[in-house]
């Protein structure tokens, strides 16, 4: 990795990290997780709902952070009664919310995984 951009994302936090290397640098979304080594939507994996009959779910863990962020991270969708479609569309709720964030794009999703983390570069 470039030592210019290393030392340019160093310190800064995952979502402003990420956005930085996709939108001002042009790495790919991929390219750009796995250069600050964090989690986006693409690494959920997803399986039927146990509850939610045609619902899909996943689960995501961060790590209790300084910042007061981390823990679990459930992201559902489809099926009657769950907020978002599982396809476009999902429902995120994260340990210590009261409610739901709904109808989250993936990119919404992944902002949302991103504000949890902290990349490899952080101090």
């Amino acid at each position: 990795m470039n030592e210019k951009i290393i030392n340019y994302i160093k310190g800064k936090d995952a979502l402003q990290s990420y956005s930085e290397l996709v939108d001002l640098m042009g790495f790919s979304e991929e390219e750009a997780s796995d250069i600050l080594g964090v989690k986006t939507f693409k690494d959920l994996k997803f399986k039927p709902h146990h509850v939610v009959p045609n619902g899909v779910a996943a689960v995501e863990y961060f790590p209790l952070e300084d910042k007061g962020e981390g823990g679990w991270f459930s992201v559902v969708g489809g099926g009657t009664g769950l907020y978002g479609d599982g396809i476009s569309t999902f429902e995120v709720f994260v340990e210590g919310m009261d409610n739901p964030f709904t109808y989250l794009s993936k990119d919404q999703v992944t902002k949302e995984m991103l504000v949890r983390q902290k990349t490899k570069y952080e101090l």
